[in-house]
């Protein structure tokens, strides 16, 4: 009876041990599904990003859904820095202040680097080079900048498209739109005579709005660049070091291909810049 007994509490024992192990891995499995794809990433601390969303092709869609050139460039980068980036949509007249502010630890929206905007952030190296277009109404008869003096110009307020316009065409009424797509819209209703924007987003709206088409494409060797808090040298860093891997294992030129459908330029790839 007693060895019965003994032999009993040793069976016991056993099973609450045995009980207590799986509930140790229960609990390790739990810890690491909370960490969810930034922990795959390296675990860092997510990474606000600020995006002026839509501007089609460098940033499109709808909360929770985005997408873009931009969008998935950060997110790339995001992956070889171990942290997940969350993007939020907000005014491109606000976002400078917003990171200054700290409402975002960084922003990547089509954002010309510009030493009035280094009055309130920092910029990565460049990750895109850009230049101007005109953009008007198909069968326009305005083909150059200098022909709009007089006339009714959409631009995107806060964009260095909106200071183009004042510098360069005398006498206009350059009218500021909240988002580029609403100045390509008032073209299309004729609300405007022409749009002065960014290449590449007037070059997306013949694709696929239609009804307009580029007049002029204007040089400015603007660099877009990825704008953090002034004084945030790991993370400006950390973000420069992420884009140069990006670079250098092709994921760069394949994200450029598949939103341009062309090889990036050379240049890019060398393209540096030293924060204020």
């Amino acid at each position: 009876m007693r060895k019965t007994r003994l032999a009993a509490f040793f069976a016991v024992l056993l099973l609450v041990l045995a009980s207590a192990a799986v509930a140790g891995c229960g609990g390790g499995s739990d810890t690491t599904s909370s960490g969810g794809s930034g922990g795959e990433s390296g675990g860092g601390e997510p990474l606000t990003v600020g995006s002026d969303i839509p501007y089609p092709p460098f940033e499109q869609g709808k909360a929770g859904n985005y997408t873009g050139f931009d969008i998935e460039l950060i997110e790339a980068i995001g992956e070889k820095i171990g942290r997940k980036p969350e993007v939020q949509d907000t005014s491109f007249e606000t976002i400078f202040r917003d990171v200054q502010q700290g409402k975002f630890d960084a922003a990547i929206s089509a954002a010309t680097i510009t030493e009035e905007r280094e009055k309130a952030v920092d910029f990565s190296n460049p990750y895109y080079l850009s230049e101007q277009a005109l953009l008007v109404a198909e069968g326009s008869p305005f083909k150059e900048l200098k022909e709009l003096e007089g006339k009714t110009v959409g631009v995107q307020q806060g964009t260095t498209g909106q200071e183009l316009a004042k510098e360069e065409i005398g006498g206009a009424e350059i009218r500021p739109f909240p988002e580029g797509p609403d100045a390509v819209n008032a073209l299309k209703s004729g609300t405007v005579e022409a749009v002065v924007i960014d290449a590449p987003v007037a070059e997306n709206a013949v694709e696929k709005s239609g009804g307009v088409e580029i007049a002029e494409k204007i040089p400015t060797e603007e660099d877009y660049g990825i704008a953090v808090a002034q004084g945030e040298t790991e993370l400006l860093e950390e973000i420069n070091k992420g884009l140069e891997e990006v670079e250098k294992d092709g994921t760069y030129t394949k994200i450029f291909k598949k939103w341009f459908r062309a090889p990036p330029p050379k240049a890019v790839f060398s393209a540096t810049h030293e924060a204020e």
